[in-house]
């Protein structure tokens, strides 16, 4: 398991975990009623429901129940690689997130809590088939997340750092929220010496935030298509990525495609 948002959107109607996984905000006028802190262990139900409606809503095969307990699997997950967090208030409700990670700041070895947490909810549900199923879903868009990493790695690249989840509630983006925490958590990297950042998100997300903050599109692959005709749809259409779903990955590191901006150096 890995995505943030995260790590952690959907292929038709499949969901992948948040490693990379990750929703994003408009610019927008700060409203006075929204306050920031550091993420409490009693903001995690609330944040699991944010993950359900975005990524695990109820279909035909998962119920208001399983997609709870996959959002639970995404947050765990999440959590498992987070060193640092902020959350976003509003009339007392958590309606943003970002989740990090510090290399240097790591002093969790191994197996940490969240890990467990991960492996026991996980556990009950390989014995229900539209869980299985779904699982399987989140392990394949995991293994397309290692795969990019892996390839950005063979051309040169290195990491310290990863912005794992980032999300906004639906009724609350256009509101500045997703700035403020995207701003937080690169004057958090810059504060702790992070010269180089990554993050998962794919094409069913508003990936274009990203481009548009200066952050250079490093690695792209299809979302595991299932038959031969979507692994034809894919190669026929590469020259769109938004006419098929695909994994993609962002970093700072300077490149063409981002005018020569580091965003850790604004």
């Amino acid at each position: 398991m890995n995505g943030t948002s995260a790590g952690v959107a959907a292929y038709a109607n499949r969901r992948k975990l948040c490693v990379a996984p990750v929703a994003c905000d408009t610019i927008g006028a700060m409203s006075d009623s929204i306050s920031y802190r550091t993420l409490q262990r009693d903001d995690y139900p609330a944040l699991t429901k944010m993950l359900c409606d975005a990524w695990h809503k109820q279909t035909e095969d998962i119920n208001d129940e399983l997609g709870m307990k996959l959002a639970q699997i995404d947050l765990e997950h999440s959590l498992a690689r987070t060193t640092t967090a902020e959350v976003a208030v509003c009339d007392d409700e958590v309606v943003g997130v970002v989740l990090g990670r510090i290399d240097s700041q790591e002093t969790r070895m191994g197996l940490n809590k969240h890990h467990r947490n991960v492996m026991r909810i996980m556990g009950p549900l390989f014995f229900n088939k539209s869980a299985h199923k779904a699982l399987q879903e989140m392990l394949d868009a995991e293994k397309t997340n290692r795969r990019m990493i892996d390839q950005a790695k063979k051309e040169g690249h290195a990491y310290d750092g990863e912005i794992i989840l980032f999300l906004v509630r639906e009724d609350m983006r256009g509101k500045g929220i997703g700035t403020h925490l995207f701003n937080w958590i690169l004057d958090e990297f810059k504060a702790n010496d992070v010269e180089n950042y990554f993050l998962y998100t794919d094409t069913g997300c508003n990936y274009s935030f990203y481009e548009e903050n200066g952050m250079a599109r490093r690695e792209e692959m299809p979302m595991a298509p299932r038959t031969p005709q979507e692994d034809k749809e894919v190669h026929d259409e590469a020259d769109n990525i938004d006419n098929h779903l695909h994994a993609l990955m962002f970093d700072n590191q300077v490149s063409p495609a981002n005018g020569g901006v580091n965003p850790l150096g604004r």
